[in-house]
């Protein structure tokens, strides 16, 4: 912490493991909006050689690491980031490796490049700092019913820390990029809060395609910031064809948005800004996609191939905004990467544009060790937005702290062990209103269901199998009913994350069901409890409905 005769300067001690090229700690030295609070960079660290070399290039003084975090302790870490014995780590980032999360690759629980989260959850057991912020991909979240990120959340909270996880949009930041991370961020219990993730700052932009029909910039919501358009983000670039280009070269002219003169800010040429060579008759068939088209929209002649993902061999459009960027995006066939005006897909620099990477950021390597480095990295715009919330949160916390006169909100944080101990009590099966129901349909004469059926996805409370029908009896709470749900008075953000995995479950599940050939009932809690023999009788029709459906296929398929 630093005094002068201005305001009070809070300097935090930042180390960013799994770092890569920086892009967390990119966001979080940016004092441009929170300026009383500096998060001063004592240590990068990852076993990427080719990273720490752009790291070092773009940030000098940063202290940088190449070593494998697996075998990388808290002292190791404390000594090669020079912090005195006493000083503390006040803030702990980092992206473990994702790939086996990934939904392009093998999704399974035990898959080896998935244990560096437990690297990092050791780091933070031996680090002990004030905040923990760990960025993933949305998988983290939404896979296995919300077991990953559950699991991250109750090693944390066991280590003392309140916890909020959740999937952020770049958009919604500035970004010109519609790109979704996860996020699990951490306070130490001695903060006194729970943590809070920012509020949005711009609009919600909608698909390319919508936009095609409008000749102006159109707006969606006029309380939020104006989105970032592809144009906006890269249209000042000089004009390529494919093949042309070089790792160096001057503007071709002045800036038209303030997002492009943003990014120029401090850089005296373009770097990285070379287009990929393609074949003629490449570039032939890929004339007739128009801006903003794909590959599925033409005719099933002029198409590449049925095989691919919707978005491949698409164009972006200049009023949308750019759709993922991934470590491919010179290859067409990746996704939606072809250039809205020029017939040829983005360059390295484009690309860094569309991650909020200022033009000053120099990438190096080859082309293939360029595109990986932007494609995995986080978004220094969305890295800042987190950045000023966390910054904001703790001025609160130290005004606490110093007794300051001015009020000072503050929540109480339950003790993350007993919430843990109280959320396992909690029964899955067997609830009243499951016992309810069953009674119910045994009293009218509904027989041969099975309970709690682990042969399908969800496990449905009853399960008809001679019928194909499948049963869920969904608590009002648990659930998110929207006639009975009243979200908790403390640690909201948490309950809603929670109810929202819940809804988002419940989908994927019926969908999963029906696409096996099984009809999904489910029944709300309530609808229960005020009349199961209602509810017995409705299960009932359902069915004779479908029974009666299976005979009649039967009996067609007979030979006369």
């Amino acid at each position: 912490m630093t005094r002068n005769n201005g305001p009070r300067v809070f300097n935090l001690n930042l180390v960013d493991a799994f770092a890569s090229i920086g892009g967390l700690t990119v966001g979080f030295r940016d004092d441009s909006c929170e300026p009383a609070v500096q998060f001063v960079p004592r240590l990068m660290v990852d076993i990427d050689q080719t990273a720490r070399e752009v790291a070092q290039r773009n940030m000098p003084d940063v202290p940088y690491l190449v070593a494998d975090v697996h075998q990388v302790t808290g002292d190791d870490i404390m000594r090669r980031a020079g912090v005195a014995k006493g000083e503390p780590i006040h803030i702990l980032v980092g992206g473990p490796p994702c790939q086996g999360f990934s939904g392009l690759g093998k999704r399974t629980i035990e898959d080896d490049r998935n244990l560096h989260i437990l690297d990092f959850l050791r780091l933070v057991r031996e680090l002990n700092p004030l905040i923990v912020l760990m960025e993933n991909v949305p998988q983290v979240i939404t896979s296995y019913d919300g077991a990953i990120v559950n699991e991250v959340c109750d090693s944390l909270g066991s280590l003392g820390y309140a916890c909020s996880a959740d999937i952020l949009i770049a958009s919604d930041f500035g970004v010109p990029q519609f790109r979704k991370r996860a996020f699990v961020l951490a306070y130490r219990s001695d903060m006194g809060m729970a943590p809070q993730f920012p509020r949005r700052t711009h609009e919600r932009i909608a698909v390319a395609s919508h936009l095609m029909n409008f000749e102006k910039r159109i707006r969606f919501e006029a309380d939020k910031l104006p989105y970032v358009s592809v144009e906006e983000a890269i249209g000042d670039l000089p004009l390529l064809r494919a093949g042309e280009g070089d790792e160096v070269e001057f503007y071709s002219g002045g800036s038209h948005t303030e997002y492009q003169a943003w990014a120029r800010n401090g850089s005296v040429a373009v770097f990285n800004h070379r287009a990929r060579a393609h074949a003629n008759a490449f570039l032939e068939k890929l004339s007739v996609i128009q801006e903003g088209g794909r590959n599925m929209d033409l005719p099933e002649s002029q198409r590449f191939s049925d095989n691919y993902f919707s978005q491949a061999y698409a164009r972006l459009h200049r009023a949308g905004i750019a759709q993922t960027v991934t470590t491919h995006f010179s290859n067409p066939g990746s996704g939606r990467f072809l250039h809205y005006r020029e017939l040829r897909s983005i360059t390295v620099r484009e690309a860094a544009r569309f991650q909020s990477f200022q033009d000053s950021f120099i990438f190096d390597g080859d082309h293939a060790t360029q595109m990986r480095h932007v494609g995995n990295a986080v978004p220094p715009l969305l890295a800042r937005a987190l950045r000023d919330q966390i910054a904001r949160d703790y001025r609160t916390y130290f005004a606490g702290v110093q007794g300051n006169a001015c009020p000072v909100r503050t929540q109480k944080v339950e003790n993350p062990i007993e919430r843990s101990r109280i959320m396992r009590a909690v029964t899955s099966k067997n609830s009243t209103a499951e016992v309810s129901l069953r009674k119910a349909i045994w009293a009218i004469g509904l027989r041969g269901y099975r309970l709690h059926c682990n042969e399908l996805p969800g496990k449905p409370d009853l399960v008809f199998k001679s019928s194909r029908v499948a049963v869920f009896v969904d608590g009002c709470f648990w659930h998110g009913c929207a006639r009975c749900y009243r979200a908790p008075k403390t640690n909201d953000a948490y309950w809603q994350m929670k109810v929202n995995r819940n809804r988002e479950r419940d989908k994927r599940t019926t969908k999963e069901c029906r696409a096996r050939g099984w009809r999904v009932v489910r029944l709300w809690e309530h609808d229960i409890l005020r009349a199961p023999d209602r509810c017995a009788r409705k299960l009932a029709k359902i069915i004779a409905d479908r029974d009666s459906v299976r005979m009649t296929k039967r009996l067609r398929r007979i030979p006369r």
